[in-house]
Order: C-alpha cells, then structure tokens, then sequence
C-alpha cells in the first residue's frame, strides 16, 4: 500500500505540481507571433475565407466537426478590429485572463468556419489556446510582467507535451500501418512533393537530387516521427530530437506549399521541452541584446541632433 502510494504521489506530482510560467509564457509569445504572420498571410483573402461572399463546403461533408455560418460582408471589418487587436495584445502579454479567451474564441470561429482553409494550424492553436486559458500563467514576456508566487500547475504543460508526441508518433504510424504506404514503397515522398504542395524550391530540387536523395529524406522523416517519444521523453535525447526536429520542419517548410506556418508552430511546441532555467537564460539573453541596441540607436540619435 505505501508503494502504490509512492507510485500515486510521483504521478501527482509529474501531472500536477505547481510550475515555473516561463515554458506556457514563451509558447503564447512564439505562438503569437506565428499566428500574426499567419493570418497577415491570408487576411487579403479573408472576404472569401469569413464571409458568405466566399465558397464554403456544406456542413453534410463534416459528419463530426462543427461548422459554424459565414459572416456577414459588412460585419467583417468589425470582426477584423476585436480579432487582431485581441491577438496582438495577447502576444504582448497584455491582460492575458482576457486576451486569451478573446483569442481563443476568434481563432476557434476562422477554424470552423472554413475547416479546408484553416484546418492544421488553428486546430492544434485551439487546444493550446484552451490549456492556455484554462490556466493562465504569469507573464514574463510582457509590456506588464507579473510574477506568481506560487506558478500554476504543470497539467497544461503536460497536456501539450503529450499531443506533440502523439501527432508525431501517430502520423509515422499511420504512414506505416494505417492505410499509408511509406514501407511499402521508397518513392511516396518524391511523388507527393509533386502534387498540390509543390513549391519552385520542390520543383527545383526534384530536377537536381536523385530518387536515392528523396527516398533518404522519406525514411529519415518516417524514423523521426516514430521515435519522437524516446527523443523528447528521454531528457539525454532531446538535444539530438531539437536537432532532427528542426531539420524535419524546415524540409517540411521548404518543400511544401504554404507549410511554413505548420512548421513554426510545431517548433513553438517544442519550448515546453525546454528546462526552466534555459528559457530564463534565452530571455535574458534576448533582452539584453534589444536594451544595448536601443541604447546605441539613442546615442546614434543624440549624436546626429549634435
């Protein structure tokens, strides 16, 4: 009985115990960033992508995802106002308890208004955006920094840990074992670059790199994803899954249509990783750059007025 309460104890702990805000804090601000570029992006497209000017699927097509109706053309700028202000100030750490729900509740209405236009990206953003609501954390990354005494529990965290390791593993397993072909055969990502994702750089590349360059990068990207649990759950390993993680993003980024923004994000993820102390140290580092800047511009300036 008292093993099993030991054993009951240390899960409590690993799922509960209060943590430092300095791993969900960095995700908002990475993630806010990513989700800026990403919707500067397609915001010239969004008559189209948000209001019943545009094409939508019927809802018939999506048996088990909710489909929420189109907006108004008139109604769009003001939406356009409350979403992107919500959006900066959030990634500016400002009023977050508030900012967040705002963020989330916008986010979560472009992904379910168009599901084919926003479907990756602002998926896996909802359930940050939730666990990130859920339990707000203090702010370091901030216009208004404010510190906890006690940090907030460490479940959000563990949550997101969780789902990065389960869509890599389960995306290696399907392309395996469920319905896809990557065993069976050693050209599927060389055909698949071809199609609706390809890129000048894809069709560039496919002309000057040999099939064996392509069936290479097939089965590397195959063994990353399949032993993701070991490279981020075993703490000696993470160096190498950061390292093989971001070379697989950037082929992902570079060689697809419009992926970019997928790989950002899931390098975003990848800061929960990260132990507390680097991040402070990163933080630390980044601020300090940007203070000894604005104080060489302000001599510059100083001296030009002179």
């Amino acid at each position: 009985m008292d093993k099993l309460n030991k054993i009951l104890d240390v899960v409590l702990k690993f799922c509960l115990a209060p943590s430092d805000p300095i791993k969900l804090d960095s995700l908002r601000l990475s993630l806010g960033i990513t989700l800026i570029l990403y919707f500067a992006k397609w915001w010239e497209h969004a008559g189209e992508w948000l209001t019943s000017s545009g094409y939508h699927v019927s809802a018939k097509v999506y048996e088990n995802v909710p489909i929420l109706p189109p907006l108004n053309p008139e109604f769009l700028p003001w939406f356009g106002i409350i979403f992107w202000c919500s959006l900066i100030l959030w990634t500016l750490g400002w009023k977050t308890k508030i900012t967040n729900w705002l963020v989330l509740a916008g986010v979560s209405y472009v992904t379910f208004v168009d599901v084919l236009m926003a479907y990756t990206i602002n998926k896996y953003c909802v359930l940050a955006l939730i666990c990130m609501s859920l339990a707000p954390a203090g702010e370091y990354w901030s216009i208004s920094p404010k510190k906890f005494s006690r940090g907030p529990s460490v479940w959000p965290i563990r949550v997101l840990q969780s789902f990065v390791i389960v869509q890599y593993f389960f995306a290696g397993w399907n392309k395996c074992f469920l319905g896809g072909d990557w065993l069976k055969y050693p050209d599927v990502l060389w055909s698949q670059v071809q199609g609706f994702y390809v890129t000048d750089f894809t069709a560039w590349l496919i002309s000057v790199m040999p099939k064996e360059g392509w069936t290479f990068m097939q089965y590397d990207a195959l063994s990353f994803e399949l032993l993701s649990p070991f490279l981020f759950l075993i703490k000696r390993l993470r160096p190498i899954g950061f390292v093989w993680g971001l070379g697989f993003q950037i082929v992902v980024a570079s060689t697809m249509h419009m992926l970019i923004y997928f790989s950002l994000q899931m390098l975003c993820f990848y800061l929960l990783f990260f132990d507390d102390k680097t991040l402070h140290e990163i933080r630390f580092f980044i601020l300090k750059t940007f203070k000894e800047i604005k104080q060489e511009l302000s001599y510059s300036f100083r001296w030009f007025l002179t």
